[in-house]
């Protein structure tokens, strides 16, 4: 009996695994291919996603093998610049890179072998899964060797579906999309360059209604194009590399000194998942959500899905948490993914407009925004915050209490023996109260005593800090967490382990009712945790 099954292996699968290994999870992972894609799909992720990487061990390998975001120059019908969308500015609120350019295969690898070090996490490539049945608090999972057509049924707690947009898992329980209208066909076009000084520095938004495209600026020498694919036309008008290269003409005086190492017809599409959670299988990644990648999102959605859940899974079924606590995976990711999604199709409209007049006038309406200072050109503010779930809401206003739902920053901090460490080694996978300020109330600030949160608060200091016997004290040398703090008006917080605030207070009565819905919140998951599960992982009976 496996924890959990996880289908799918791609960045969303691997990413799930390692966070059930490392919590010492029995999983089994299958996927249907023999081995990673070998092409470049997804490029571009943020530093959430380097964060989670951190969780799991694997962001300074994985940092290795990426490089910094350019930044991203829209230009009008006349070429000339409507709109800017730049990674943030210094100082890195997470640690890492605010966005970043990597190349799919060598990540996905990465997160593969960090399986390696968990012996509960089993990897069955070449099998693919063609039936599930839940039966009480067991799912059968029958599943199929590609290689040999022979089929077995494996049982679980849990079925993790992280196997794309055809998910198997989503039809086999009868799961449905709703369409969020946006549907084109764009063609992808991967190149390497020989002399990569000769192209733009930085990636570009051809925002022109005689031939929409992109160009993105990958890591050495990886460049790609990707390109509206016009009424009238279709795939098959792209097939050949002539064609290819003429397409690349109408955007690059060097096609011809391109080596193409791929090319696909894409049909960019924006749909979320009707129902994310059905019982024991949860939908992640691309099986719940497909989005336009005009904001290079579509990674980051699945690996926040993936610690989202991960964290849940685990204290429901290992440490005690009531199943209540699942429920606020779909109220929380739902409604996030809609918000990037509805955001994409926006820049996608922007980039995309093929009528001339309207997309002169886009071009006026930008450009004045844009010299005018009113245009937001940060990519990490177009990404929401939560705004329900397991977080504390005010119960007059239903509105988040404080800073619930932002991520907490982590900067580097020193510890009391002089040590500097990014602030997340110390947080932990537990709920932690963090305090910050001078006022002699916070010395009233008690821990509330239960399995799930940290027994020992931690203390922001701007001076050295001093050992504590009931607490950890922190100097905060960057002053990143002590202005956020501030900005937020802010003495105490509640961090959980993904590392979104629980809440934040101000004063005395904001803390003692922050402390007190937070263990109300607490009490009712129970104390006894559910059996964890048995060692045998083989075949069982049953045909689902």
């Amino acid at each position: 009996m496996f924890d959990a099954i996880i289908v799918g292996l791609g960045p969303t699968g691997a990413t799930m695994a390692n966070l059930l290994g490392r919590r010492g999870w029995r999983v089994a992972v299958l996927e249907r291919a023999a081995d990673v894609y070998d092409k470049p799909r997804a490029i571009t992720a943020d530093h959430e996603a380097l964060r989670v990487f951190q969780e799991i061990g694997l962001a300074e390998d994985i940092a290795e093998t990426t490089v910094p975001h350019p930044g991203t120059d829209f230009l009008g019908v006349d070429g000339e610049l409507i709109k800017k969308f730049y990674p943030a500015d210094p100082p890195a609120l997470l640690g890492w890179e605010p966005s970043f350019m990597f190349v799919q295969p060598v990540l996905e690898r990465t997160l593969r072998h960090g399986l390696d070090r968990f012996p509960g996490v089993e990897v069955h490539l070449s099998h693919e899964v063609v039936g599930l049945v839940q039966e009480g608090d067991v799912v059968r999972v029958r599943v199929r060797d590609v290689g040999t057509g022979a089929t077995r049924v494996l049982s679980c707690r849990y079925v993790l579906g992280c196997d794309g947009a055809s998910s198997s898992v989503r039809q086999a329980v009868g799961g449905t999309l709703d369409d969020l209208q946006f549907d084109e066909e764009w063609l992808v076009v991967d190149a390497l360059a020989d002399d990569t000084s000769v192209l733009p520095s930085r990636c570009i938004q051809y925002c022109r209604p005689s031939r929409p495209g992109t160009f993105i600026v990958g890591p050495g020498r990886l460049r790609r194009w990707e390109i509206k694919v016009l009424p009238g036309e279709g795939a098959s008008d792209f097939a050949t590399e002539e064609a290819q290269r003429a397409v690349l003409r109408e955007f690059t005086d060097h096609a011809d000194s391109l080596e193409l190492v791929r090319h696909a017809v894409y049909r960019f599409h924006a749909v979320v998942a009707h129902q994310w959670r059905y019982d024991r299988v949860f939908l992640l990644g691309d099986a719940a959500h497909q989005m336009p990648p005009f904001m290079g999102q579509g990674m980051c959605a699945g690996i926040r899905d993936a610690v989202n859940l991960a964290w849940k899974l685990h204290d429901v079924h290992r440490r005690g948490a009531s199943p209540k606590l699942l429920d606020t995976y779909e109220v929380e990711r739902k409604a996030h993914v809609r918000d990037i999604v509805e955001n994409a199709k926006s820049f996608g409209l922007i980039i995309g407009e093929l009528d001339h007049e309207l997309a002169l006038e886009r071009d006026r309406r930008l450009r004045g925004e844009l010299l005018a200072g009113t245009a937001e050109t940060v990519r990490q503010n177009f990404i929401p915050e939560l705004r329900d779930g397991a977080i504390a809401i005010d119960r007059r206003t239903g509105e988040p209490l404080g800073a619930a739902g932002e991520l907490f920053p982590q900067p580097f901090v020193v510890t009391e023996d002089g040590t500097s460490v990014l602030m997340d080694q110390l947080l932990g996978d537990d709920f932690v109260v963090v305090t910050c300020g001078h006022g002699t109330w916070l010395e009233g600030v008690t821990v509330p005593r239960h399995p799930l949160v940290s027994n020992r608060r931690i203390d922001l200091r701007t001076s050295r800090p001093e050992p504590r016997e009931d607490r950890r004290e922190v100097a905060d040398t960057t002053g990143v967490l002590v202005q956020w703090f501030t900005q937020r008006r802010a003495s105490v917080a509640i961090v959980r382990p993904d590392k979104a605030v629980y809440g934040t207070a101000s004063d005395p009565a904001g803390a003692a009712v922050l402390l007190q819905q937070l263990v109300e919140d607490l009490r009712p998951w129970g104390t006894t945790p559910e059996p964890a599960a048995a060692d045998a992982g083989g075949a069982a009976a049953g045909s689902p």
